[in-house]
C-alpha cells in the first residue's frame, strides 16, 4: 500500500514538474515573440500556480517522509481539558427559521443561490473584454463595470462578510465552483448515476491550504504589478476571472469533487481562517452522540437522492469549522435532521480553542498577514523610494516593461512596482516576528498564529474601506452601460455625489472619515486578538507575552501606517517627513488612498 502511495505521489509531482516546464516555455515564447499582454498575464498566472504547487509538494516531502497528512496537525503537549462552560454557546441557530430550513432542504436551493452571481460575473467578464479600456492620469478606469464591481464592491464585501456572516458565505455563492460542479455532476441540482471526469484523488499528504495562501500572495503581486485592482484596465480583470474559471473546470474534470476549492483556490485560505472567528458558524452536528451512532454517514457519503459533502469536511468535527464550504449537501442528506448552522455569541472565537490545531493554517495566517502588511506599507513614500531604488539596481525595471509590453497604448506605465524581492521580504515580516516570539517551537508558533487571525480579518477589511466608501457608488452609473461607453466620471450623478462627499476617485482617495472607520476596525482586530491570546495562553500553556509581542508589534504598525498613509502628503505642512508623510495632522485633512 505504501509503495503504491509513494508511486502515485511521485507521478503526481512529475506531472506538475513537466507541466511547470511546459508552461514556463509557453510563457517565455509569449513574452519574447507574441508580446500579447493578455496572454502574458494568463501565462504568468498558470505558470506561477503550477510552480507553487510543485514547490509546496517538495517542501512537504522535505519535512514529512510519510504518506499521510499528520504533518498538518499539532497537538497540545499540555493536554489541558477545554471546559465548554467557559465557551460561547451556539444559540440560537440560523436554521431554526422554518423558511430558511425548508429552502436549504430543496435540491435546487444551492443552484438558485449561485445563479445570480453566475450571471453577474459573466457580465463582468464580457464587459471587461469589450468595454472602454482607457486609464486616467492616476492609472485608473472608473467607467467600466468589470473592474469597478470587482474591486470597489465585491472584494471589500468579501471581507465584510467575515464580520456579518462568515467568510465561507462567498464559497456558497461562488459561480466558478458552481459551474464546475454542475459540469462534474452532469446536472445543476439533481443527483445522476454518473459523474464526468477522471475523479483522481489529490494525495492526502498534500491536502493543505498552503497552496491557497501562497496563491493568494502570488495573485496579489500580479494584481499590484498590473494595477488590476486599481481599478485598472478592465480586460486584465477579465483575464483573472477567466483563468480561475478555466482552472477550476480543469481541476474538476481531473480530480474528485471540489478539490480546487479545498486546496488551490486563492481565496480558500483567507476565507477559511476568517470563518473561524465569524459570528455565523458553518454546518455542524446538533448531537454528537447521534452522529457517532449513525451507520450510514450520508452527510459525507451521500445517498440515492443527495450528494455527500464535496468538501470532505465532516460536520461532526470542530477542526473542520473553517473548511466547510456551505454547500448544503450534508444538510440535505442527513437522515436524522442532526445538522444546523449555529450563530455564535460575541466574541465569536470558540473555533480557535482546540487541543489539536493545524500547522498549515498557522503558516497560512502569517503568509496572508504578510500580504496585508505589504498592502499597508506600500502606501508610504518610504516604500516607493526603496522599491524604485531596488528595481533600478537589479535591472528589474527592464523586465517589468517587457511583461507589460503592449499596455502602454491604454495609459499603463510601470517603474517596476512592486519589485518581487521587496514584496517577498515584506510578506515574511509576520513569519519572522512569530518565529522569534515562539523561539522555533512548533506548538507555540501555531498557537500564536491562531491569535493573529482576528487581526488579519480586521486589517484586510480595513485596507479595502477606502475603495468601498470612496468608489463603490460609481457602479450605479454603470448598470445600464457596463462597458463604460459614453460615461464621463465627473458628469455622472454618482461621480458628482462622491466628490461632494469629499471623495476623489479620480485621484484614488476616499473621504476623510474613512480613516476613522479604518482605525476603528484595526483597533477592534487588535482587541479580539488580545482576547483570543488570553484564552489561548490559558488553554495551550504558552506564556501570554509570547502572544502580545506579535499582536502589539503588528497591530501597532497597522494603526500608525493607516494614519501616515492617509496624510495629505504636503511638504508645506508641519511634521512632514519625506519617507512617512505627515507624522501629525488633523484627521479632517485625511485622504485615505485606494
Amino acid at each position: 500500500m505504501y509503495k503504491r502511495l509513494k508511486q502515485y505521489e511521485t507521478k503526481f509531482n512529475i506531472s506538475f514538474f513537466i507541466s511547470s516546464i511546459l508552461s514556463g516555455i509557453a510563457t517565455w515564447i509569449t513574452i519574447i515573440f507574441i508580446k500579447n499582454p493578455l496572454l502574458i498575464e494568463g501565462e504568468l498566472l498558470i505558470f506561477t500556480t503550477l510552480l507553487a504547487i510543485l514547490l509546496v509538494n517538495l517542501g512537504i516531502d522535505l519535512i514529512h517522509k510519510g504518506h499521510d497528512n499528520s504533518w498538518i496537525f499539532v497537538t497540545n503537549p499540555n493536554q489541558i481539558k477545554i471546559s465548554t462552560s467557559t465557551k460561547c454557546e451556539h444559540k440560537p441557530s440560523l436554521l431554526s427559521n422554518r423558511l430558511l430550513s425548508k429552502f436549504f432542504k430543496k435540491r435546487w436551493a444551492h443552484f438558485m443561490i449561485i445563479l445570480p452571481s453566475f450571471i453577474v460575473f459573466y457580465i463582468v467578464m464580457v464587459s471587461g473584454l469589450i468595454g472602454v479600456q482607457s486609464l486616467n492620469n492616476a492609472g485608473l478606469n472608473l467607467v467600466n463595470f468589470a473592474p469597478d464591481i470587482s474591486w470597489l464592491l465585491w472584494f471589500p464585501l468579501l471581507w465584510l462578510l467575515t464580520w456579518i456572516a462568515n467568510g465561507r458565505t462567498w464559497c456558497q455563492t461562488c459561480p466558478f465552483s458552481g459551474q464546475a460542479e454542475w459540469l462534474q455532476r452532469l446536472h445543476p441540482w439533481k443527483k445522476t448515476s454518473k459523474k464526468l471526469g477522471k475523479r483522481l484523488r489529490w494525495p492526502l499528504k498534500y491536502s493543505t491550504i498552503l497552496y491557497s495562501a501562497i496563491g493568494f500572495s502570488i495573485l496579489t503581486w500580479i494584481e499590484e504589478f498590473y494595477n488590476i485592482g486599481g481599478p485598472g484596465l478592465p480586460m486584465l480583470t477579465s483575464v483573472v476571472l477567466i483563468y480561475i474559471a478555466l482552472l477550476e473546470v480543469t481541476i474538476a474534470l481531473l480530480f474528485q469533487e471540489r478539490t480546487f476549492c479545498r486546496t488551490i483556490c486563492p481565496l480558500s485560505a483567507p476565507l477559511a481562517v476568517t470563518t473561524m472567528i465569524s459570528p455565523l458558524g458553518t454546518f455542524r452536528v446538533k448531537d454528537q452522540e447521534k452522529c457517532k451512532n449513525c451507520a450510514t454517514k450520508d452527510c459525507m457519503r451521500g445517498n440515492e437522492k443527495f450528494h455527500g459533502c464535496p468538501w470532505f469536511a465532516s460536520p461532526g468535527s470542530k477542526e473542520n469549522a473553517g473548511f466547510c464550504g456551505m454547500a448544503t449537501d450534508c444538510y440535505k442528506a442527513c437522515p436524522h435532521d442532526n445538522i444546523d448552522v449555529p450563530i455564535k455569541r460575541f466574541p465569536w472565537l470558540d473555533d480557535l480553542f482546540v487541543n489539536r490545531k493545524r500547522f498549515d493554517v498557522a503558516l497560512s495566517v502569517l503568509i496572508l498577514l504578510g500580504v496585508v502588511f505589504f498592502q499597508f506599507f506600500n502606501a508610504l513614500p518610504l516604500y516607493a523610494f526603496l522599491d524604485h531604488w531596488l528595481s533600478q539596481v537589479t535591472g528589474w525595471v527592464s523586465i517589468a516593461n517587457v511583461l507589460g509590453e503592449g499596455l502602454n497604448k491604454y495609459g499603463w506605465l510601470t517603474n517596476g512596482y512592486p519589485m518581487p524581492l521587496d514584496y517577498a521580504m515584506l510578506n515574511l515580516v509576520p513569519i519572522i516576528i512569530v518565529t522569534l516570539s515562539s523561539r522555533g517551537n512548533k506548538w507555540k508558533f501555531t498557537s500564536i498564529s491562531y491569535s493573529l487571525i482576528p487581526l488579519f480579518a480586521a486589517t484586510i477589511l480595513s485596507r479595502n474601506i477606502p475603495k468601498f466608501v470612496g468608489g463603490s457608488l460609481l457602479i450605479l452609473n454603470e448598470i445600464f452601460s457596463p462597458t463604460g461607453v459614453h460615461l464621463t466620471l465627473r458628469e455622472t450623478l454618482w461621480g458628482s455625489i462622491l466628490h461632494k462627499l469629499g471623495s476623489n476617485p479620480c485621484s484614488a482617495t476616499a473621504e476623510w472619515w474613512a480613516l476613522l472607520i479604518m482605525e476603528a476596525i484595526n483597533i477592534f482586530g487588535i482587541y479580539l486578538s488580545i482576547k483570543a491570546a488570553r484564552r489561548l495562553s490559558e488553554y495551550d500553556g504558552v506564556p501570554l507575552n509570547n502572544y502580545l509581542i506579535p499582536i502589539i508589534t503588528l497591530g501597532g504598525s497597522f494603526v500608525l501606517i493607516t494614519y501616515w498613509m492617509s496624510s495629505p502628503m504636503n511638504p508645506a505642512m508641519p511634521f512632514y517627513n519625506k519617507y512617512l508623510g505627515n507624522l501629525l495632522y488633523n484627521p479632517l485633512q485625511a485622504q485615505p488612498p485606494f
